[in-house]
């Protein structure tokens, strides 16, 4: 073989390999971008539901608890579907705390926690939300607005289904009189 076809045989090895990478990395891409689709679309199809099923609820308080060492005010709204609202508010020092859950046939779907610094007389500053986003038990996706827990890297988002557990003991033991 000569030294131009060994070059030639080289040159045609690597742009192969160039080749397949590049197309292993559009490969890549796409699958990413796939993903990012099926969590957009799970985002719509739950924000869709659950804001249906909110704009049925009444707002009223259906319980006060104390069971955190703070008034936790309760708004429960469960339909003939299998579809529930949680909706737990709290105002303790400068801070209003909520926290929303919401289930499809006992199965937590989607999950809000919000702190937003409000001291007494006060308009709302500063707020910080957090949006989760499940599926099969799974958290799937999440959105975070403002300052505040997500910004911390020891933050564990799952400790979101630890807190919806908690609540829904909670939940079980408020009296029904």
């Amino acid at each position: 073989m000569t030294a131009c076809d060994s070059k030639k045989s080289n040159s045609t090895e690597k742009n192969v390999a160039e080749s397949e990478k590049g197309t292993a990395e559009l490969n890549i891409q796409k699958a990413e971008l796939n993903e990012l689709e099926k969590e957009e679309k799970l985002r719509e199809r739950i924000n869709t539901q659950y804001l249906a099923e909110l704009s049925k609820c009444s707002q009223n308080i259906s319980a006060v608890t104390n069971f955190n060492g703070k008034k936790e005010f309760w708004r429960i709204c469960k339909n003939d579907s299998g579809k529930r609202i949680i909706q737990i508010d709290s105002h303790e020092e400068t801070a209003l705390y909520t926290e929303v859950y919401f289930e499809e046939n006992g199965e937590l779907i989607y999950a809000e926690e919000s702190i937003k610094y409000m001291p007494i007389n006060h308009f709302v500053l500063q707020p910080w939300t957090c949006q989760f986003y499940t599926e099969k038990g799974k958290l799937v996706s999440l959105m975070s607005l403002g300052h505040g827990k997500t910004e911390d890297d020891e933050w564990n988002p799952e400790i979101i289904f630890e807190m919806y557990k908690n609540r829904i003991s909670e939940l079980k033991k408020i009296a029904k009189e």
